[in-house]
């Protein structure tokens, strides 16, 4: 393989990153780095001593271990035939970004398929070399596993496989990803006193879109969550945040489709039925936990991913509802407990809308939010469940 086999970038540069360029001798915790970061660099890993070059190489290293095994596993996922070494004819590494956890990259892989056919591959490779990331990691993995195992619709990438590269500075865990062609991430954003969704492009610029006409995607992550929300266990995704990116969005014709890139967690939040084996009696207090959670939520995000902190305006609450009540419709089909839908509207119209508030305190005071989120969902609680009461009332 010649010199050129890899090539490596770094997001919003033209150039190749070469040894001993500006680029490739930075640190990877992105501080100082002229390139983009998605949150401040205090929350990164400064202290680690990997650079830029350091990440770069040991990508390398995963890639192409085992005779690129992990790789090819992919590239027979997505091409649906085998693979043979000699086929790959170059890897281009591209860095995107900067997470709390993972760093992750674009894998582009040129793989001849005839004599004189190519065809171009893509896919993500996370990287983690922070003690928290490298805990999360494999743990992460193992999760998207599973839950694409078990589920019959897949709103999670598929993972090819995972491994730990050790370096003189320290491990760098790895696992690769299916890369959602054409999906990008979105934030709130205001100019002056305009809101409105931010959709980044790869190229770097932005297509903006007022928050109405942004309400199909915050619907279509209702739905999802609550898809992959366990109504017998209880178990579901947690935690996510809008900010941290952890939805990705294309935009097709009209139609909207949303995906999620990430699990950090998979659990019961709530103590419903510990230990008893009936739960059934159990399922929609549950659900409704699961529900207002959902709700309060799906509003937060940062403007543009890492600034202040902001909650969504009111309309949002009626795209979850919508989101939620059509993911439950869906799940009347695999559950044997009749019709869902009905069931929870009429489970939530018997609370009164001072019992609703008190449980959104509970809800606010319990789960792990920073105080920046506590207060400011303290100070629109009222309205907050004053619309979702409406919306059950009157529908």
């Amino acid at each position: 393989m010649d010199s050129s086999f890899f090539l490596f970038f770094v997001s919003g540069e033209e150039k190749e990153v070469f040894p001993g360029a500006r680029l490739h001798n930075l640190p990877l915790s992105g501080e100082n780095s002229g390139f983009s970061s998605d949150i401040p660099s205090a929350q990164t890993t400064p202290d680690s001593g990997f650079t830029v070059g350091d990440y770069f190489s040991a990508a390398c290293r995963f890639l192409s271990a085992n005779d690129f095994s992990i790789l090819k596993t992919g590239l027979e996922a997505v091409s649906g035939t085998p693979v043979q070494t000699d086929q790959i004819t170059k890897i281009a590494v591209f860095l995107e970004k900067h997470g709390a956890f993972y760093h992750p990259m674009k894998i582009e892989v040129k793989l001849q398929t005839t004599f004189n056919e190519s065809r171009a591959c893509s896919f993500v490779l996370n990287g983690a070399v922070s003690t928290q990331g490298l805990s999360l990691i494999e743990n992460e993995y193992q999760l998207i596993s599973s839950l694409n195992e078990i589920c019959s619709k897949h709103y999670l990438p598929q993972v090819f496989g995972i491994n730990f590269i050790k370096t003189d500075k320290g491990e760098i865990g790895f696992f690769l990803g299916e890369w959602f062609d054409g999906y990008k991430e979105f934030h709130v954003t205001q100019d002056q006193d305009k809101r409105q969704i931010v959709i980044w492009e790869s190229d770097g610029s932005c297509q903006y879109i007022s928050e109405a006409n942004a309400l199909p995607i915050y619907q279509e992550i209702s739905r999802i969550l609550t898809y992959y929300y366990d109504i017998e266990t209880f178990e579901q995704i947690f935690p996510w945040h809008h900010a941290a990116g952890d939805f990705v969005v294309r935009q097709e014709e009209g139609n909207i489709h949303v995906r999620l890139i990430t699990v950090r967690g998979y659990s019961p939040l709530t103590e419903f039925g510990t230990g008893k084996k009936d739960k059934k009696v159990h399922i929609l207090p549950s659900l409704l936990f699961f529900f207002l959670s959902l709700t309060l939520r799906m509003r937060l995000d940062r403007l543009n991913g890492t600034g202040k902190i902001v909650m969504l305006e009111n309309r949002v609450i009626k795209a979850t509802i919508e989101g939620f009540l059509h993911a439950l419709d869906e799940k009347s089909t695999t559950y044997n407990f009749g019709d869902l839908k009905f069931a929870f509207t009429e489970f939530f119209r018997q609370f009164s809308l001072g019992q609703v508030v008190g449980i959104m305190e509970n809800i606010v005071e319990s789960t792990n939010l920073k105080p920046s989120e506590i207060n400011l969902l303290e100070q629109n609680l009222e309205s907050h469940c004053k619309t979702l009461y409406s919306i059950f009332k009157n529908s």
